[in-house]
């Protein structure tokens, strides 16, 4: 039986330090340089996506990864939370899976995952995605052999966190450092609000189906675009914005708004802005106040949330109300905060 041809994949050309794909003899450029990885799997993906038609057959030993992929590519992953992230893991996946039959798929084949990836956080996303492209390929086509495919354990939670001082030092930062003022709201926003980046990033003053907005009126931020689909476990609820941000957000929110020429006010569109332009990506900003302020790698904008979620901890706030503001369940909260809690403990220690 002649060998099946390999599908599509990713080829970084060593002269250019730039992304190719390799399709049998055809090579076509990305345009991506070689730190643009994710950039670049997101256009194999697409690439696999226009020219393939996968295997469809209820034979294991018929099907490539490959093929499982494509199918969760075409069926699924338009209607996911965050579709341009899936595609870039697909495109991972099946670069390095996508020749392989299914039968070949064993749980060493995915420790080596892990260790190629290099993240094993990285690396059990990813496996959770070809773990959902594989259930429904079988619920499509009934497999006669259904892989388990085998996750690496979870990482333990980040604990680190800001004290008021550290807080205050970044703040500081962001005001003193050049270009880098815009940042005050976003620590602000993550500091009161535990509102995750992405989220905070796409807040705008009124409502709209991109993104959340902020009800001034209400004293409200609802993190959730209008008849928007989110992840289980990126939980967007509303969250009752406190009063020292509220004042900040009513003063923003009159920064951001002129008279035009016909005499009526005119807003800014997003809650976070520079030059008046939505923010993609502030990591670069971040770091320049990270530095600035002496702090190390482990500050993240992410770390403004665990912030959050500790101070509410250590004030000894209901355990319901606290979780429900970050979008988390009442167990994830205590499974990760409780141990801040001053309580925390105290019918034990105080047992004998």
């Amino acid at each position: 039986m002649s060998q099946k041809k390999r599908p599509a994949r990713l080829w970084l050309r060593p002269d250019t330090g730039t992304w190719f794909i390799k399709d049998g003899d055809r090579r076509i450029s990305t345009e991506c340089a070689e730190a643009e990885v994710e950039t670049a799997q997101t256009k194999l993906a697409d690439y696999i996506a226009a020219r393939y038609q996968p295997e469809r057959s209820s034979r294991s030993a018929e099907v490539t990864i490959g093929d499982v992929l494509i199918v969760y590519l075409e069926d699924v992953c338009p209607q996911t939370a965050r579709p341009k992230e899936t595609e870039a893991m697909i495109g991972r996946l099946n670069d390095y899976f996508g020749d392989m039959l299914l039968t070949e798929a064993k749980g060493q084949t995915y420790r080596d995952y892990a260790d190629y990836r290099g993240n094993l956080g990285g690396a059990r996303r990813d496996l959770e995605v070809l773990r959902a492209a594989i259930n429904h390929y079988h619920a499509e086509h009934t497999l006669d052999m259904v892989p388990k495919v085998t996750l690496p354990e979870k990482g333990t939670p980040r604990q680190k966190w800001l004290t008021r001082q550290e807080v205050a030092r970044l703040l500081r930062a962001a005001r003193n450092e050049k270009q880098c003022g815009h940042l005050v709201r976003l620590i602000l926003i993550g500091l009161y609000t535990g509102t995750r980046l992405t989220a905070a990033l796409n807040l705008q003053w009124m409502a709209n189906t991109n993104g959340g907005h902020v009800d001034l009126d209400r004293g409200v931020i609802y993190r959730r675009a209008e008849g928007e689909r989110v992840a289980h476990n990126k939980r967007k609820t509303p969250v009752k914005v406190p009063p020292r941000l509220l004042r900040f957000l009513r003063y923003w929110h009159r920064a951001d708004t002129a008279i035009d020429s016909e005499g009526r006010p005119v807003t800014l569109r997003y809650v976070i802005t520079y030059a008046g332009e939505k923010i993609i990506k502030p990591h670069k900003a971040f770091r320049t106040i990270r530095d600035a302020a002496g702090f190390g790698d482990d500050v993240t904008p992410h770390v403004l949330r665990h912030t959050r979620a500790t101070w509410l901890a250590q004030a000894g706030v209901d355990t319901e109300q606290a979780a429900a503001s970050l979008g988390l369940t009442a167990e994830e909260f205590e499974r990760t905060y409780a141990h801040a809690s001053p309580d925390f403990q105290q019918q034990a220690a105080n047992a004998f």
